[in-house]
């Protein structure tokens, strides 16, 4: 783990874009020559993205996508939840097949994406997070096994233009600890919806995403869940190397108020259902809806 440092290959796709969504039409040209080898009839692969308001965002993320090294062929989509900013327009600009979702909320547009998406497995990205150049042949490669049903890797944080990254660094330690010590038994709850995949017709059999959760209630997610149900076609596989490891801004953290109020936040939610973790108590059971 990069506990205080970022990877060069970050800089790279960090510098297109901003808050102004002004951008050059070399800039464009040069994603969109990038992102033509998405467009296939007969792909073994999608990359599935739900977009909601990301115009300041997709572009970095488009950009990393644009230099994925793989041996799959591979097509891109886009599910566009109802955004109103410039997100469809760039997509647009830069040749990306999108469809739009009407019903607003991210399981929507993961169903959506999945259900139209011609790939025999399914990748799952979001729209504001790089991704590094190996990331689709690491994720990939566990799911030629049938023993194992859904794969993911690790995320780490970019910090925000002026700060550093050793907090964010110290943050991710304290998690990746808590972590280990759920894999046992909630391994699932560590799936994470911009780094994970699992064969197409998995997704399909088990329903697809559920629309009924509410994590402030149930303290569930959509992506979470998928794991959780997808267990009962085969295990869960953590792709733990850099392979898989992707990057996202640390604007989810900062919802807290700062990064010490998100620490405290993880580590108290964390010691209150540690108990969870180390026994097989609160067996997770099906939501009513």
């Amino acid at each position: 783990m990069r506990l205080f440092t970022i990877p060069g290959w970050i800089q790279k796709h960090t510098r297109i874009g901003g808050q102004d969504n002004n951008y050059s039409p070399a800039t464009i040209d040069l994603l969109k020559a990038g992102l033509a080898r998405f467009n296939v009839l007969n792909p073994d692969v999608s990359i599935v993205i739900p977009a909601f308001n990301e115009a300041n965002n997709i572009l970095q993320t488009l950009s990393s996508l644009s230099a994925l090294t793989t041996s799959y062929r591979t097509e891109l989509l886009v599910a566009n939840n109802n955004s109103t900013d410039r997100t469809q327009e760039l997509l647009d600009l830069c040749g990306v097949r999108s469809i739009f979702v009407a019903e607003q909320r991210i399981s929507f547009a993961r169903q959506a994406g999945l259900y139209q998406a011609k790939g025999r497995f399914i990748v799952n990205a979001d729209a504001d997070t790089l991704y590094p150049s190996t990331w689709i042949d690491a994720l990939i490669k566990p799911l030629h096994q049938p023993e194992i049903s859904c794969t993911y890797g690790a995320y780490s944080f970019i910090p925000s233009a002026g700060k550093p990254r050793f907090p964010l660094g110290l943050y991710e330690l304290t998690a990746e600890t808590f972590k280990k010590i759920k894999r046992k038994n909630r391994e699932f709850v560590d799936v994470m919806g911009f780094n994970f995949a699992f064969r197409k017709q998995d997704g399909v059999d088990i329903g697809g995403f559920r629309h009924d959760l509410n994590r402030k209630v149930t303290g569930r997610s959509e992506d979470g869940w998928m794991a959780y149900s997808l267990l009962q076609k085969g295990a869960i596989c953590r792709v733990g190397s850099a392979q898989a490891r992707v990057w996202t801004g640390d604007r989810r953290l900062m919802e807290s108020g700062s990064l010490g109020k998100a620490y405290l936040f993880r580590v108290k939610k964390e010691l209150k259902r540690l108990n969870l973790y180390v026994t097989n108590k609160g067996v997770v059971k099906p939501i009513q809806p």
